[in-house]
């Protein structure tokens, strides 16, 4: 048994839900069929001012000045019916996804797990119904027939008992057949499905084609169809058309909000996160803006995103007006559950991690860095910067030394001095132009303050301080 969704305007009603807004205007998604550019779909604003699907966008224009008009495409659609899979993948493992505005549900399966088909029905179409878009329901034995009865209507019983009669009801016009095929049924005097299903299949096939001959008989199941179940996307990319073109960045914060907002939620699902993500600006005729935002440490909240991208604004002017924003996210990594340190050092590191992750969003990851060290026993010369996050490199020995290294070292009188440790000599750099011998001690001065001293040619000098 099938639970079939058809969704009449997906596109307009996944605009509405980013963009708020926009459902206060006329707004009418157009396309071009022929030589012909028609309206598909529209909202509530636009039908009260008599615009409708299929009339020609000429008219649509006549009848409602302050129409707002946007291309329909296909394309877009799939996108966006592909991310209501998504969540309802985690309801149901077995899904169909058809053309750009249905899905169906195999709801059989689901017995057991909702305890019966009943409770499994319930809770799919109670899922289904609460996402923000409009949807029509229906039932039956297999998906085509279920296809066909959601599309016909929006007041289908969800009883499957009744399916069988609604099918055999339908006109001929609502059976999913082709033009060519429904004209040839016209011609021959057959008005509903019922007057066609009833044929024996060998004369369907003489008299319309071997195709609407297996298509009858997957209709009335009687022919095995195969599925190509839906895999939810193991990276996230959502693109959003902006009703008018927005030239500076304050007006994309609402829409950008959204777009993070999706990404959280498709994280959170799959308990995934992700370090960074790349935000697309397509212009009208400038190549597209990409900015980056990269968290020090991966995470899934979409507002940690957003903070960061904002800190870039300020150094990236736009330069054109924006058309559509995309949101990219490619690298996702498995989330690691962390039990909370003593103390709150997992807080601490929460913390010292975000500001990393604010100060390289405004100041560029070129310019924050971890300090390391490497096996050069010079002082000075074995200090370097190393990525942020990046896991130091072990050293094969760990000698005592200052945090404040004097650059360049102070000549100093070692009478001003007690020497505690030493020496350590180091008689090295003849691998480079940086050849030393040296004699290195812990020292104590008059002031109890710890320094490090060498002695070199015949000369004391401080080459820094411990702490």
């Amino acid at each position: 048994m099938w639970l079939y969704c058809h969704f009449p305007q997906l596109l307009l009603d996944n605009r509405v839900r980013l963009q708020p807004d926009t459902n206060t205007l006329p707004l009418a998604f157009y396309q071009l069929q022929g030589s012909q550019s028609v309206i598909v779909q529209c909202n509530a604003k636009a039908r009260e001012a008599g615009v409708k699907p299929s009339i020609q966008t000429v008219m649509a224009i006549s009848l409602c000045e302050q129409l707002q008009l946007a291309e329909y495409r296909a394309e877009r659609e799939q996108q966006v019916l592909q991310q209501v899979a998504t969540r309802l993948y985690q309801w149901a493992a077995k899904l169909v996804l058809y053309s750009s505005k249905g899905i169906a549900i195999e709801l059989s399966s689901l017995s057991q797990l909702y305890g019966g088909f009943n409770a499994a029905l319930e809770v799919l179409s109670r899922e289904v119904r609460a996402l923000p878009v409009t949807v029509q329901l229906a039932v039956a034995d297999n998906p085509i027939a279920a296809r066909v009865l959601a599309e016909h209507s929006r007041s289908v019983s969800l009883n499957p008992e009744d399916a069988p009669e609604q099918l055999e009801q339908l006109p001929i016009s609502a059976a999913g057949l082709s033009a060519k095929v429904q004209k040839h049924c016209k011609a021959a005097g057959f008005r509903q499905l019922v007057e066609l299903m009833q044929l024996p299949g060998a004369e369907v096939g003489r008299q319309l084609g071997l195709e609407t001959q297996f298509y009858l008989e997957e209709l009335q199941g009687r022919r095995q169809q195969s599925y190509d179940f839906f895999m939810p996307p193991e990276n996230f990319q959502q693109s959003l058309d902006l009703v008018t073109e927005i030239p500076h960045w304050q007006g994309l914060l609402f829409p950008l909000k959204r777009l993070f907002g999706e990404l959280e939620d498709f994280l959170y699902q799959r308990q995934k996160v992700v370090q960074q993500v790349k935000v697309e600006l397509l212009h009208r005729n400038e190549t597209p803006s990409v900015i980056p935002a990269a968290l020090a440490e991966p995470g899934w909240r979409g507002q940690n995103f957003l903070s960061l991208l904002q800190l870039k604004m300020e150094s990236i002017p736009l330069p054109e007006p924006v058309i559509e924003i995309r949101l990219l996210a490619n690298e996702l990594l498995r989330s690691e559950q962390h039990n909370d340190h003593f103390f709150g050092a997992r807080q601490h590191r929460h913390e010292t991690l975000q500001l990393v992750g604010q100060l390289q969003a405004k100041l560029g990851s070129h310019a924050v860095f971890s300090p390391a060290m490497s096996d050069d026993p010079r002082p000075g010369s074995n200090e370097f910067p190393r990525p942020v996050g990046e896991k130091p490199q072990a050293l094969s020995s760990v000698s005592k030394r200052p945090l404040w290294l004097l650059c360049p070292p102070e000549p100093t009188s070692i009478d001003l001095w007690t020497l505690r440790h030493g020496p350590e000599r180091k008689v090295c750099g003849w691998w480079d132009a940086g050849e030393m011998a040296r004699d290195y001690w812990i020292a104590q001065d008059n002031f109890q303050r710890i320094g490090w001293l060498y002695f070199e040619s015949g000369q004391w000098y401080l080459q820094g301080w411990f702490s």
